[in-house]
């Protein structure tokens, strides 16, 4: 049956409203764009272009082995630190914690924190799993050869001074920021310390979205 005019009309105007509310959905759902001075007001900085991360060897606080293949399939944020630290690795893990469970769960699940030990002579991967344990977050850990783990925090611009083991008690001095990684295990960026939490929670879902 052929249509009249008017009904012709009709279905014009809807489409075109059918198009306009789409169009207005899709900007709303849309993540607002990132700028340089609210990614620096929250401490966070993303390169221009993602950087490689070498294959190392190391092994995870579950015993299992560790590397490059690890990061990959979804974003990391990783912080080198250690078990026996004092002061800013329970601080950050604590502010990493937090700031993972604020997340939405889709995030959430797209995201995987690990602590990577400075400290391989005491951080077994047993010690790692009790200590990662206590902050009930799902965190991940790793450990093991100080040449692999030097490799690794040269690639990622992370310094730290290896301690003298011979002292009761000793320290480890080192960098506090969290590195991140993208799902095809690429070094795009870092947080600097001290984290904010709340801004954090609102910035990295757009980031990672931004990079999809």
């Amino acid at each position: 049956m052929a249509l009249s005019g008017v009904q012709k009309t009709v279905l014009v105007t809807v489409a075109a409203i059918a198009l306009v509310v789409g169009l207005t959905v899709n900007k709303a759902l849309r993540p607002a764009p990132l700028n340089e001075a609210e990614l620096q007001a929250a401490g966070v900085y993303l390169f221009d272009a993602p950087r490689p991360v070498p294959d190392i060897r190391l092994t995870s606080s579950t015993g299992a082995d560790w590397g490059r293949g690890d990061l990959e399939g979804q974003w990391n944020l990783l912080f080198f630190g250690y078990t026996f630290c004092p002061d800013i690795c329970p601080t950050t893990m604590a502010e990493l914690r937090q700031l993972t469970l604020s997340l939405p769960e889709e995030d959430r699940r797209q995201l995987q924190v690990t602590m990577i030990s400075v400290d391989p002579n005491r951080d077994t991967p047993q010690q790692l799993h009790s200590y990662l344990s206590f902050f009930d977050a799902g965190f991940n850990g790793a450990t093991g050869d100080p040449g692999e783990l030097a490799r690794l925090a040269q690639a990622l611009s992370v310094a730290y001074i290896e301690p003298d083991t011979s002292e009761e008690n000793y320290l480890v001095d080192h960098s506090g920021q969290v590195i991140m990684t993208d799902p095809q295990g690429r070094y795009v960026g870092f947080i600097r310390p001290p984290l904010r939490p709340a801004e954090l929670s609102q910035l990295l879902p757009r980031i990672m979205a931004k990079a999809d």
